[in-house]
């Protein structure tokens, strides 16, 4: 969540504490680092509760020497809220407890409003769970959610599923927003799963974004998939409003992490927007990806984006500095994500992606193998060999020893891929470069292929003569009926030469 959410809650937290009914006459603090707020706001508790310490402990002491009933009708009568919950830190939990079940819930929820978690942890934790259901519906009639929020780290499962009912989808975010420990939230999300879908519904009816973005920044990682693909599910209105709000609040780092989270059909929903696709949103994505720390979070979706969006992507990639680039490359192939850089580097300017193929980084062999590995898993060849094609001459040898390195079946769907492109020539070219074993199982493969002619056809007035000097040199190689089937395509195509020394020996032209 943004710095400036956080601070919200800090003073709305801080505003009940002071006696500020309307919380904005604090607005001018929300500058301040929410640690501060936060800081100021527990010394200040401290000073009411410290300021009588020795008197309240005797007031609690004294409370032993008389039987529960009459602690209880003082407690209501005599003492009051304010000092109750003043003392109940030096009560013996279970005596304190005790007292409790003897108050009724308007009285008890009036004390827990000043009650400090931090010294009353202990009692909380025991009360049980018919008392918190009925304190929470004390305090959420009044529209407390301050209270609630405070102390929702500190009560157990139980008692969290006996108030869970009482609570509106409106009352969860507003109580989620000001928990005392964001941490908390993954507890309470447990809980209430099947309610989640009409918790961000409210979100966007209510217009309460600002609470939706701060449970999704507070959610912790392994419940990001399921929260991500709950929202994507609510439909296109949904999915527009919360990206306005996010670009309203500037609150892509909070989004970024969900998005990368989401099953493949999600996140293409969520990229299919068109208000992802206007220009300030995208800018505003990759101000928060490249110099927010968020970029390996950014590549899944820009792997889904139109051809138009995708190129601003890449552009302003492309726009880094070599050394810069180089750091980008090595996240996501660290992170093994070339299945999402890979696109982002086709969708590059022709100089870019030249510049990007010269950096040491794409000469390493493991990051080469992570490219090839990655380029057959999920078969992106129609994307990968252009990039393989701007690679320089010197990596060859590595690349070939890639393609060997794969299975029969990806080799197969690379030839295919390659057939159906303009890229047959940079698949061939690799491919030969490989040790005679390697070479004879590629060359064995596309002669038993069953769309052979696809192949054959690829090979066009256009492919370069490297290809076809390469297919010469290895011609020994060659089975014969393929060979035979070279020598006619080169024929076809004009190119007697080659074809006259592609024939296999014995054969006889026409």
């Amino acid at each position: 969540m943004s710095e400036h959410l956080v601070a919200v809650a800090e003073t709305t937290k801080l505003a009940r504490l002071l006696g500020i009914s309307d919380p904005t006459e604090l607005d001018f603090l929300v500058d301040l680092p929410p640690a501060a707020i936060r800081e100021f706001r527990e010394r200040a508790t401290d000073l009411l509760f410290d300021r009588d310490a020795k008197r309240l402990k005797g007031i609690a002491a004294a409370s032993k020497l008389v039987p529960v009933a009459i602690s209880s009708k003082m407690a209501e009568r005599a003492f009051g809220p304010v000092l109750c919950a003043a003392t109940a830190s030096a009560v013996d939990p279970g005596r304190a407890i005790d007292i409790a079940k003897s108050l009724p819930s308007r009285f008890l929820a009036e004390c827990s409003v000043q009650l400090d978690p931090r010294r009353t942890a202990a009692i909380i934790a025991a009360v049980p769970p018919k008392m918190v259901e009925d304190v929470a519906r004390e305090l959420l009639a009044r529209g407390d959610h301050i209270t609630m929020g405070r102390f929702v780290h500190v009560v157990p499962e139980p008692a969290l599923r006996a108030a869970a009912p009482v609570m509106s989808d409106v009352d969860l975010l507003r109580i989620g927003f000001l928990l005392e420990d964001k941490s908390a939230i993954d507890k309470v999300l447990h809980i209430v799963a099947d309610r989640v879908p009409g918790v961000i519904r409210a979100a966007y009816v209510q217009n309460m974004w600002a609470e939706g973005i701060d449970l999704l920044d507070s959610i912790a990682p392994h419940n990001r998939a399921w929260i991500g693909d709950i929202t994507a599910g609510l439909g296109d209105e949904v999915l527009d409003a919360l990206i306005g709000a996010v670009h309203e609040l500037d609150a892509w780092a909070t989004l970024l992490p969900i998005t990368s989270a989401m099953s493949h059909d999600s996140l293409r929903l969520f990229a299919e927007r068109p208000a992802v696709h206007a220009q300030e949103v995208l800018a505003a994505v990759m101000d928060t990806a490249l110099d927010g720390g968020q970029w390996l979070n950014l590549l899944p979706l820009a792997a889904h984006l139109p051809e138009a969006q995708l190129a601003f992507v890449a552009s302003r990639v492309g726009d880094k500095t070599d050394e810069r680039l180089a750091e980008l490359i090595r996240e996501a192939d660290t992170a093994g994500l070339w299945d999402a850089l890979i696109p982002v580097a086709l969708a590059m300017t022709e100089e870019n992606r030249r510049r990007m193929t010269a950096l040491p980084i794409m000469q390493e062999p493991e990051v080469l193998r992570a490219v090839i590995a990655s380029t057959a898993e999920h078969e992106l060849w129609s994307q990968a060999l252009p990039l393989v094609d701007a690679l320089p001459d010197s990596v060859k040898p590595v690349l070939a020893s890639c393609i060997g390195d794969l299975t029969r079946e990806q080799l197969l769907t690379a030839v295919l891929t390659a057939s159906r492109s303009d890229t047959i020539h940079t698949l061939v070219d690799v491919a030969l470069a490989q040790d005679p074993q390697g070479r004879a199982r590629v060359l064995e493969i596309i002669d038993g292929m069953d769309d052979l002619e696809e192949f054959l056809a690829a090979l066009s007035p256009d492919t370069p003569d490297v290809v076809w000097r390469a297919l010469i040199e290895v011609r020994a190689e060659i089975p014969a009926r393929l060979l035979a089937l070279l020598a006619e395509r080169a024929r076809e195509l004009g190119r007697d030469g080659d074809a006259g020394e592609l024939e296999p020996v014995g054969a006889t032209t026409t």
